[in-house]
């Protein structure tokens, strides 16, 4: 039974740094999906999919969960003060429109 509860406690031990590494690795992973707005102001943009956990801990995060469009994140004149989200459709939209506007 020692020998048992023993090994649980070692197996226990050993998965908390597994657990802070990818704790690490979604914080890495949540700065990778930004974007960053080139203009007037500064518009930080997060990727985010609609479901509840995303915009509670968006919210938690940030104040609140709003999303925007890629032509609300290229409007001139229109800035913003907290991270938005953005879907991962309108991002690859906000990335052609911002290619279009480099050519």
């Amino acid at each position: 039974m020692r020998s048992i509860a023993l090994g649980l406690a070692i197996a226990a031990l050993a998965t908390v740094p597994a657990l802070a590494k990818d704790a690490a690795s979604a914080t890495a992973a949540g700065k990778d999906a930004s974007a960053q707005v080139a203009g007037d102001g500064a518009r930080v943009l997060y990727v985010c999919d609609r479901s509840d956990l995303t915009r509670r801990g968006f919210a938690r995060e940030f104040g609140s969960a709003e999303f925007v469009t890629a032509d609300r994140a290229t409007a001139k004149g229109e800035s913003w003060s907290a991270p938005r989200c953005i879907s991962r459709p309108e991002m690859m939209r906000l990335k052609k429109l911002q290619s279009a506007s480099l050519r």
